[in-house]
């Protein structure tokens, strides 16, 4: 399936971020001081520089994955609306656009995992219960609650990975056929 996925500038980001901190640890371990000169770096030993760039790294990681996610609930959140606008065309004509306003107005402040209910039986049910998990870890990345224990930790990849099978399930699923496909599939019949 050929489509534009909305994770991908994201991803990338957080791409060339992790080979900038490789770049910076192999400057670091062959001693180009002329390249580390006016950073932080600078007097610094390799083992502190190590640690701070290790640091650095789990903290991009983290932000990615609340990115990602972000960027995930917006495009489910908008893939909803979007089909509610379908709905709006239904009978009663004032009953059905009264209620495909409110659906779109209000799906905002849905609970995320309620949201993502709404798929299932159309889409992989351990994807959902993946995207779940990934959506506990976000949760504590986003709010660090010390009162809470840390869910299972997932890394930026596998968020991308997971959320682009969710996306593409989504897509496949939920996505009307163009005219032209509707009429073939008809003349099948």
């Amino acid at each position: 399936m050929n489509f534009d996925n909305p994770l991908d500038p994201v991803y990338k980001a957080f791409a060339v971020a992790n080979d900038c901190f490789r770049v910076v640890t192999r400057t670091i371990q062959n001693q180009h001081e002329e390249l580390i000169r006016r950073t932080q770096f600078t007097g610094a030993t390799p083992e502190d520089a190590n640690i701070a760039l290790e640091d650095a790294a789990k903290q991009a990681a983290d932000l990615a994955i609340l990115a990602l996610f972000a960027t995930f609930e917006r495009f489910v959140i908008e893939h909803l609306q979007t089909a509610n606008r379908l709905l709006a065309t239904g009978y009663p004509q004032q009953y059905a656009n009264r209620l495909a306003e409110k659906f779109e107005t209000e799906v905002e402040y849905w609970r995320f995992g309620e949201i993502l209910n709404l798929f299932k039986g159309e889409v992989d049910a351990d994807l959902i219960g993946q995207v779940k998990q990934i959506k506990q870890y976000r949760d504590w990345i986003a709010h660090q609650n010390p009162c809470k224990s840390i869910p299972t930790q997932v890394a930026p990849e596998t968020v991308f990975d997971v959320l682009t099978r969710m996306i593409e399930q989504i897509r496949q699923t939920h996505t009307p056929p163009v005219k032209e496909e509707a009429v073939d599939a008809v003349a099948l019949a």
